[in-house]
This record gives structure tokens, sequence and C-alpha cells, in this order.
């Protein structure tokens, strides 16, 4: 019989917690190299704060809940905090909300509270104080513990936005607080230059800026391009203020960089709704945004409201649902997609993110795997950015017990088991045939897709069927099929036979740009294929394409040349056309360009959902009016479109300060701009 577990007392779980939170301290605040999840951290202070409740014997001044951060380390001279820099009581749903702000009343005793509400962006950044003697900087100095940080002057000098002296006029003494950032777009810049020289990468923006704010060579900081943007006073001398929102806008005409254009003053429910405004944008903001902060506006009441031992009770972290988890890889495998390229996943412990569970994520190729180090087994820190596929993104060898096992990528095709091959100028791993059944799979769906030759009622199931059963061996074969060759397969009726027979021979004259993009050739996405598909016409022209002439059509780069005409000079591109040709595809050639219209010369660009119209529906709009559309964000991109779920694309355009439209104004560019045969859209 399985012993049973001994129990734990309150003051071994105690001193457990508290060297536990020491340590991921130490690695959040100091090293800037967190282990766990926000949320997994404030579920272990939340366990050690009730204990202590529970047990005021236990309770120790040297304890976590008695201060902040971790002590500074050795490198920089200590700066003290005068009044201390506090942290903040987080909150995960709008109940846990409305529960601190009952909290407020009751504590003021009061039905509704005499002030608004400011709710700003809560930057996932490095806390930074800075003090200004007689309108000059003085300090810059990080949160340490709180009581006392590191004194980085001379690496806060260097940031750009922060000014040196105040605008006039200006206080005796000025003690400001705020948070030090990198943006995303440099972040994702400083990390590629990082990578290129085989130095180490970062995790994430917080974690490069603060290996940069504590560098001890500030040339180096400078060569970066941190940013920073402060949040609330700290003590001023020479100028009396009334509220929060009078501080920021006091801080700002000093020439003090905050957040309040993305802020929002007001009432409970106003601010719940900017909230909510704010999560909705979360992608498309230039900087990484982790919640909104509310605050009680008026200082008399946050004097009267007080500060506990470590945040003040008038202010909360309203926190978005978390992008990051921790959790274990239980297996490596690999699969295969449509152009070969072998994909090592990790199937994990399942662990809630973003609102679902997630049990898989990518480790992308085998140079990640060994920059990371992960082995099976391993704990590992998790995300989900964009709602896109989880990513691991860093392992915790802290958790390593000695069982953890290294993977080691298969020399064969996994499917197919033929041997992989790989070339110099390319990190991807390749299964090398052409006939190999998850290449295939693969290959089909990308065929039958919705952009491509959107044939309905194709699903991955069943595509998967055909294939197994060998019915399927190309996406060409798609147009032999019967209906006596689908009727036995799994949920496939007669009725659904045969509609699925008029979808294949309705998509064998879809447009010449939907069959190149259908291909799935490297390189040839759906703009590139428009734009090919207009120089060579049809299907004829398009296997007596020349490499050089490619290269010269607007928006076809070298590697998407080169990739078009390899694929029409293989044996495997050439049959391919020839047996879709036999089959009957006949691809509708496009309609002749427009030689000038009221947008010739401006290029546009579409990302997102757009009610009502399709991309292709509003590109044709543009290219009625001698307009281009493009594939990517450039500094020449005239016009972003941006639908519903806008991604990277809107905040790479906002960066560059391209002109972005949503879709009423894109419309009324149209109106106000009419091609020689259109009607408004």
């Amino acid at each position: 019989m399985k012993k049973p577990a001994p129990q734990v007392t309150p003051e071994a779980r105690v001193e457990q917690l508290r060297e536990q939170i020491r340590h991921h301290d130490q690695r959040y605040y100091v090293l800037h190299d967190p282990e766990i999840a926000d949320r997994e951290y404030d579920r272990l202070f939340q366990e050690l704060r009730d204990l202590e409740a529970q047990h005021p014997e236990l309770r120790s001044p040297d304890s976590p809940t008695q201060k902040v951060g971790a002590d500074p380390v050795e490198g920089f001279a200590e700066a003290r905090h005068d009044p201390p820099l506090l942290s903040l009581e987080n909150g995960y749903d709008e109940q846990e909300i409305r529960d601190w702000y009952q909290r407020l009343l009751s504590h003021l005793k009061l039905e509704e509270l005499p002030s608004p509400l400011v709710a700003e962006p809560k930057l996932d950044g490095i806390s930074l104080k800075v003090c200004y003697e007689d309108g000059a900087f003085a300090i810059g100095a990080t949160r340490g513990n709180g009581e006392a940080g590191e004194d980085v002057s001379a690496n806060v000098r260097t940031i750009r936005s922060l000014p040196l002296r105040l605008q006039s006029p200006a206080p005796t003494h000025l003690d400001v607080r705020g948070e030090v950032i990198l943006g995303l777009r440099e972040f994702e810049e400083l990390n590629q230059h990082l990578k290129e020289r085989g130095e180490k990468v970062y995790a994430n923006p917080r974690n490069l800026a603060g290996g940069t704010l504590r560098q001890l060579d500030p040339k180096l900081t400078a060569s970066r391009k941190l940013d920073v943007f402060f949040y609330v006073i700290g003590r001023v001398d020479g100028k009396e203020l009334s509220s929060h929102w009078d501080a920021l806008e006091w801080l700002e005409a000093r020439g003090l960089p905050t957040l309040r254009q993305h802020s929002c003053r007001g009432t409970l429910d106003e601010i719940l709704a900017h909230y909510r405004k704010l999560l909705d944008g979360r992608d498309q903001f230039p900087l990484e945004m982790d919640g909104v902060v509310l605050k009680v506006d008026d200082f008399e009441l946050q004097k009267a409201l007080g500060v506990r031992s470590r945040s003040p009770r008038w202010a909360i972290a309203y926190k978005f649902p978390a992008r990051q988890a921790t959790t274990r890889i239980e297996e490596i495998f690999v699969q295969v997609g449509r152009n070969g390229t072998l994909t090592p996943v990790a199937r994990l412990e399942a662990v809630p993110l973003s609102g679902v569970t997630i049990t898989s994520a990518t480790l992308h190729n085998k140079d990640e795997i060994e920059r990371l180090g992960v082995r099976i087994g391993d704990a590992v820190l998790i995300e989900r950015a964009g709602d896109v596929i989880p990513k691991v993104i860093q392992v915790i060898e802290s958790r390593r017990t000695g069982r953890e096992r290294p993977f080691h990528f298969p020399a064969a095709c996994p499917v197919c088991e033929t041997e992989v091959a790989s070339t110099e100028d390319e990190v991807a791993i390749r299964c090398p045939n052409l006939r190999c059944p998850a290449r295939v799979k693969k290959q089909i769906e990308h065929f039958v897709g919705r952009n491509a030759m959107d044939i309905e009622g194709l699903g991955d199931k069943l595509i998967e069927q055909l294939v197994d059963t060998e019915r399927v061996r190309s996406a060409a074969d798609l147009y032999t099929l019967t209906e006596d060759s689908l009727v036995d397969l799994e949920r496939m009726a007669k009725k659904s036979a045969q509609n699925l027979l008029k979808q294949i021979e309705s998509s064998k004259t879809r447009p010449l740009a939907r069959f190149l993009f259908a291909l799935g050739i490297p390189f040839i996405g759906e703009t590139v294929a428009e734009a090919i598909a207009e120089h060579v016409r049809n299907l004829a022209g398009l296997k007596a394409v020349d490499r050089d002439d490619l290269v010269e059509i607007h928006g076809v780069g070298p590697k998407a040349a080169e990739s078009l005409h390899d694929f029409v000079a293989s044996d495997g591109g050439q049959t391919l056309v020839q047996e879709l040709e036999a089959a009957g595809i006949r691809p509708a050639e496009p309609a002749a360009p427009v030689e000038s219209g009221p947008l010739t010369g401006k290029s546009f660009l579409f990302t997102g959902t757009l009610a009502g119209m399709t991309r292709d529906e509003a590109g044709s709009e543009v290219k009625a009016r001698g307009g281009r559309v493009v594939s990517g964000v450039s500094k020449k991109l005239d016009y972003l479109v941006a639908g519903e779920r806008a991604g990277s694309k809107l905040k790479k355009a906002q960066a560059l300060e391209i002109a972005v439209l949503d879709l009423e104004a894109f419309q009324r560019l149209l109106t106000e701009n009419p091609g020689p045969d259109s009607s408004d859209p």
C-alpha cells in the first residue's frame, strides 16, 4: 500500500515559498530572465501572503511580502528611494476589479467615489526612477528592492526620449517614476542582429531592455533604441498638483513622455470599456503591453486610502490574459510540410493560455532546438503572442532532474523514410520526395484552399482518406475522381459526392493568379502570384517564363523569380502542370491592366478582415483605378488598408508612419476616385 505524502507544516511551507519567490525575484528583477509566467508567480506570492495572515507568528521583516523585487547586484552604486518604489496589486478579471472598487468605497465609507478613475496602459518594461534638481537631470535608478536600486544614470542619460533638462517652469526637485522599454520593432531588429553575430538572443523586449539598461558600457546602451514613459510622481518640490491626470499633463509640459494619449479618465464602467479597447488592440500596439493600471485620480483620496506594505490601495493592475505559461515537454515529434520542410513540434503537458488549452508548441527547426538547448522532459516557458501557434521561448534549466533526454533530428523523413536533405543557405531540413504522403496531403490542403482553387467540401479528414487509400497522389488526381470512387469513403454519401464533384469541376476556370498560388511554389504568395499572372497571362506564358523577365516585374523579388523558374524547369513541376492541363484546367486570364487612373503610382496593402468585401475584390477596385497591390510593408507603401483583427503589418506600418485606412476610409477613397467603368463599391 502506497504511503501517504508527509504533511508539510506551515513553517516549512512558508520557508519553501520564500525561497522560491526570492529565486524568481532575482531572475526577474536583477537578471531580467524570468523562469515562470506572471500568473504562476502571483499564485506563489498569494499563497505566502495567506499563510502569513493565518499564522502572524511566522511573519518576518525579510519576507518577500514586505519588500518589492530583489537587492541590487554588484557593479553599480546604490541609489536610495524616498519615497519607496511600490509594486501593484493585480486583478485578472472584471469581477476582481469591481471587488477592488468596492473595497475603496468601504475603506472611505462612501457609497460612490467622488473622483474619476484613470486607466493607463501597463507596459512590460523595467521600472525606473529619475530625479531632476532645479530642472537638470540628476540621477536615474532601477527599482531594486523598492528601498534601494542601482544608479544607472550614465545609461539613462543615453535614452533619447528622456530630457536632460526640463521645460520651464521647472520645480526645484522632481522624483518621477516610469518604465524603460524597447519597442517591438526595435526588439525584433536587435534580436536578429544578435542572432547573426552568434550572440545571445532574448525571449522578449523586457529582458533585452533590462540587459541594455544595466550595461557597464553606456556606449552600448546608447546604440540600442531604449525608450521611457513616466506614470507617477514620487515627490515634487515647488509645484502643487491635485490629481493624477493633472500630473500627467504637467509632466508632458515639462518634456517628459507619458502614455496619456492612450489613457482614459472616467467612471468604472468607462474604464472597463477602455480596458477592452486596449485589449482588442494589443497586437497592434507598438510596445509590449500586458495590462491596464487603474488609479484613483484625486490625490487627496489617494492619501486617504494610503498604502499597504508593498502596494498602494488606490491603484490596481488589470492584467491582460496571459500569453506566456510554464509547462513541460513530454515528447518531440517532427511534422512534414507541403514543401518537405521538417518542423520539430513539442508535445506539452496541457496548460491553459490565452483562453485555450495548449498541448503543443513549435520548435521551428534544428538550429532553434540547439540554440535553446531543449531536451525531452525539460520545463519550458511558452508564448502565444497574437493568437498564433505557441512557441517555446526558454528552457528552465534550474528545474532539470537529470532524467531529461536530448532530441536527435531524424536522418530520414518520418513519413516516407526518404533520406532528408539540406542546403548551405537554408536552416530548413527537407524531405526531397515529391510523392511523400505527408507532403501530398499538405499540398492538396493548400491547393483547394479558399484563396487558391477554392474547392468546398475537401476538408483535412477527406484529403487524408483520399491520399491514404491512394485514390489521390497529386493535386491533378482530384480531377480524375468519380462518384463511385468517393461514395465508399467515410461520411461520404451520394449527394455529398455529387456536390464535391461539382465544386471540383467549377474550379477548372479559376483565375490564373489563384492557380499559380495554388501550386504552392515557395515565395509565391497571393500578391506575387497576381503580379506574375498579369505578366504571363496564361498557362502557355507560364511554361515559357524567363527568369530575367520575372525579376523585372514590380513586386517580384529575386527569390520568387528563382523559385518559379526552378519549378517550371523541374520534372516534377512540368509533370504537375501537364497533368492539370490534361484534366481540363483552363485558368481565366487576368483583366487587361489599367494604363492610368486616379490611383496610378499609389501602392496598397490589405491586412485583417474587410467586412463585406474580400481582399481580391478590394484589390480589383484598386487596380481598376490604376493602383498597385503589394505583398509587404515598406517605406514605399502608400496605404495600408486595415480590417478587423489586423496583425503585425499594421504595427509595422504605424512605426513607419504609413497612412492607415479603415474600411470606411478606403471605400470613401474609392468613391472619390472612380475607375473608368466602376460604380460605388
